[in-house]
């Protein structure tokens, strides 16, 4: 699925008009870049335009992002959300992550490795920094309890595996064979049996049950 509006919410100049240039170098079917200062600003740009990609600071002047990116993805769960930071520790990564973020990279990497990162996510590579990927594969292998992995049908383990790649309910149908309806229904048995909310938790399941490369 081509990626052909996208959002910068960010308040500083310099990293703004930066990610907006490195955009379309990453994504060359993007079309339009709209670009706020604020979750004001955000909130009035979701309210008149549908977007593919939406690229968050989280601290911005009037509060965190968390509420933004919670509206974007359940109003349009289309949209791709990704958190672009200087912030790595866990007071920040988990959540973004928990709100809906998709991906999480940090704005000090060199704009050739921020490039290559956004550009993965056309083929539904999750757009993480290395540090962030580790410190996610650490939470979970090390910093929660162990627990008993919940028993997934085979079907449902194919929808996971798809979800975890960054398929859309629609692609995992095709992929599939079966209606978009049907893989709604596979993905909220899921949600219900790993006590899940969001497709973050989804993605970060399949990492940890071995389905995702």
């Amino acid at each position: 699925m081509p990626f052909l509006q996208a959002l910068i919410v960010e308040d500083l100049e310099e990293p703004r008009e930066w990610l907006a240039e490195l955009l379309p170098t990453a994504l060359p079917s993007i079309q339009k870049i709209d670009t706020a200062e604020s979750l004001r600003e955000a909130f009035a740009c979701l309210a008149s335009q549908r977007y593919d990609l939406a690229i968050v600071d989280w601290h911005l002047p009037d509060g965190t992002s968390e509420a933004l990116i919670q509206q974007i993805t359940a109003e349009h769960p289309e949209t791709m959300v990704v958190v672009a930071t200087i912030h790595d520790d866990d007071s920040h990564v988990f959540p973004a992550l928990r709100a809906g973020a998709t991906g999480y990279i940090l704005k000090s990497q060199p704009r050739s490795v921020v490039i290559s990162q956004l550009r993965g996510i056309e083929v539904g590579d999750p757009a993480l920094s290395p540090s962030i990927a580790m410190r996610v594969l650490k939470h979970f292998n090390q910093g929660l309890p162990k627990k008993d992995v919940v028993h997934l049908a085979a079907r449902e383990l194919d929808v996971l595996r798809l979800i975890g790649k960054g398929y859309k309910a629609p692609e995992v149908g095709k992929l599939l064979d079966i209606t978009t309806h049907t893989v709604s229904g596979y993905i909220r048995d899921i949600y219900r049996k790993l006590e899940i909310s969001s497709r973050a938790e989804a993605t970060m399941e399949a990492a940890r049950r071995g389905l995702v490369a």
